[in-house]
């Protein structure tokens, strides 16, 4: 009697045993993750779509203390969607921020020297160049300084010297130039410092400077 209820108990272990462990590679497919520094069960629990309690348990663990360097298990099904998640694009904030005011300075020059004619690229263009010139040290280190930069015959932009400027409204796509400019800024490769339209300028030393690009009636150059 006592054998068979012995090799019942065994039968009944064992089935639990299996099921338990079924269940709990189903539960937990993993794989493994070295540890960087700044990590925390915390971080890895949320990048992983998982619980702490679950991490620490797949990984036997009781303290919430990681070493960097070290290895430990993470779940294989939630690094899937992990991986999808980090090769999405993250909408970029512009690096080089300015006030309201500069922004429609800027918005107000481009409309002035690019108007209806010229392409949105070649709007977007123009506001670098006065972004460029701010960072350039032969210029002035302001927007504004920028665009009211006297010279020897009167000032750098042609809108400011006649008074245009100042009278402009800008408009929506005026600004987004702007705006485009500013997502670029400052690692922009062209790095244009002048802009002048081929058919109207004579000066010279302005037609020999090494060209960045041509849009529309523009040669920008630097």
């Amino acid at each position: 009697m006592m054998k068979k209820i012995l090799a019942t108990l065994v039968v009944v272990c064992c089935m639990v045993v299996g099921f338990t462990s079924h269940s709990t590679d189903a539960a937990t497919t993993y794989t493994y993750y070295k540890v960087k520094k700044g990590d925390s069960f915390y971080k890895l629990a949320k990048t992983y779509k998982t619980t702490i309690s679950a991490l620490k348990s797949l990984n036997h663990r009781k303290s919430d203390v990681l070493v960097a360097g070290e290895t430990i298990k993470v779940p294989r099904l939630a690094k899937t969607q992990a991986v999808k998640q980090a090769a999405e694009p993250v909408a970029k904030k512009p690096k080089f921020s300015i006030r309201v005011e500069e922004r429609k300075l800027m918005a107000q020059l481009v409309h002035a020297e690019t108007g209806f004619s010229e392409p949105f690229a070649g709007k977007v263009e123009v506001a670098l160049v006065i972004l460029n010139r701010v960072k350039h040290p032969g210029f002035p280190n302001s927007i504004k300084g920028v665009i009211y930069q006297k010279t020897k015959s009167g000032y750098a932009f042609a809108p400011v010297k006649t008074g245009k400027l100042t009278r402009i409204q800008p408009t929506k796509q005026d600004y987004a130039a702007v705006d485009k400019a500013l997502s670029l800024f400052p690692n922009d490769r062209r790095g244009s410092l002048y802009f002048y339209n081929p058919k109207i300028t004579k000066d010279k030393w302005m037609l020999s400077r090494p060209v960045t690009i041509r849009i529309g009636h523009h040669v920008f150059a630097k």
